[in-house]
C-alpha cells in the first residue's frame, strides 16, 4: 500500500469501520471458526483489517500483515500497541519479533512481512493460511494481478474477504452542475497505474467475483459506502481539493469552472451544509458451494 501515509489511513479508518458490511465479516469469521485462524492480510497498511476483524473472529488467531512500505510497517506496531492499550489488553513481543496480544483467554499473534505484492505475489504462502483478507486494495490493482491472485487461490483455496473497494459512485449534496464532470475525471484517474499496471478501479469487485465464481467459489457482495458529513471537515476539505486537482489535470480547459466549484464547496463545508457519499463494495468468496448471504 505504498503511497498512502499513516495520517491518511488514520483519517479513513473510522469511516471504513462504519461502512464495512457486518454480515460478510461474520460469514468470514464463521468460515474459519474451526481452523487455527491463520490469516494473511494483503496491503495491510497500519493494520486496519486486524483491528476491524480480530474482535469479530474471536479465539486464538495468527495474523500476517503484508505490505511493501517500510513506513507503514513501522506504523503498524505503533497503531497495534495504541489499540491494545486503549482496550487494556496485554501486549508483548516474542523472540521472533511478533506481537502477541492477550485478549481475555485468547491470544492474537501478529507478524509483519515486507513484500512487494506486484513483483513477488507468488511468494505468499497461501497453503499455510486459513483466510485471506484485504481492504481498500482491489481497486488499485490490474486485471493481470487479479488473475495471478486467483491462480494462487485455485491452488490453495481459502475464504477471501476484500472490503471497501470503490464502485464509482460519488454523490455530493447539495448537487452542483460540475459534479458529473469532476466525477468522470476522478473515475478516469482511479484507473491509472498505482504500481500494479492499469488499475481496475470501479470494475475490480466484478472482475474478482467473476473469476472466483468460475473457480467454484461461492461469492457474495455487499455495499459499504462512506457517508462523510460535517463531523469530518478536514476529510471533506481534502476530498474537495483532490477532486479539483484531478479535474484540472485531466481537463485543463475547465480549470476556471472547477476552481469556482471548489470555492463554493468549501463555503458549503464552512456552513455545515456539505455531505459526500463515496460508493464501496465488500466481497466474500468461500471455497465450494457454501451458503453465504
Amino acid at each position: 500500500m505504498s503511497g498512502f501515509s499513516p495520517d491518511w489511513l488514520a483519517q479513513r479508518e473510522p469511516l471504513d469501520s462504519a461502512a464495512r458490511d457486518a454480515g460478510l465479516a461474520n460469514d468470514f469469521a464463521a468460515a474459519i471458526a474451526d481452523t487455527p485462524r491463520r490469516i494473511i492480510d494483503l496491503g495491510a497498511g497500519t493494520g486496519a483489517n486486524l483491528r476491524a476483524l480480530a474482535p469479530v473472529i474471536g479465539g486464538d488467531q495468527d495474523w500476517l500483515l503484508v505490505d511493501k512500505d517500510p513506513v507503514l510497517l513501522q506504523a503498524q506496531r505503533r497503531e497495534i500497541a495504541r489499540w491494545a492499550a486503549a482496550h487494556r489488553w496485554g501486549i508483548r513481543e516474542d523472540a521472533s519479533g511478533a506481537i502477541e496480544l492477550t485478549v481475555g483467554p485468547a491470544r492474537w499473534r501478529v507478524r509483519s512481512q515486507h513484500l512487494d505484492l506486484q513483483a513477488s505475489l507468488e511468494q505468499l504462502a497461501l497453503q499455510d493460511c486459513d483466510g485471506l483478507t484485504t481492504t481498500a486494495f482491489l481497486d488499485l490493482v490490474s486485471l493481470d494481478w487479479i488473475d495471478r491472485l486467483c491462480h494462487l487461490l485455485s491452488r490453495s483455496p481459502c475464504p477471501f474477504l476484500a472490503t471497501l473497494s470503490v464502485d464509482g459512485q460519488r454523490r455530493w449534496q447539495p448537487a452542483m452542475t460540475d459534479d458529473r464532470r469532476l466525477h468522470q475525471a476522478f473515475a478516469q484517474h482511479q484507473m491509472s497505474d498505482k504500481g500494479f499496471g492499469a488499475a481496475l478501479g470501479t470494475a475490480a469487485v466484478d472482475e474478482m467475483a467473476l473469476r472466483l465464481d468460475r473457480l467454484g467459489f461461492t461469492v457474495a457482495t455487499a455495499r459499504s459506502d462512506w457517508q462523510i458529513a460535517g463531523g469530518h471537515p478536514a476529510l471533506l476539505g481534502q476530498m474537495i481539493d483532490e477532486a479539483l486537482a484531478v479535474g484540472c489535470e485531466l481537463e485543463p480547459g475547465a480549470t476556471f469552472a472547477f476552481t469556482d466549484w471548489a470555492a463554493r464547496r468549501h463555503a458549503q463545508l464552512a456552513t455545515g451544509m456539505l455531505t459526500l457519499t463515496i460508493g464501496h463494495r465488500d466481497l466474500l468468496a468461500l471455497p465450494g458451494p457454501v451458503r453465504v448471504r
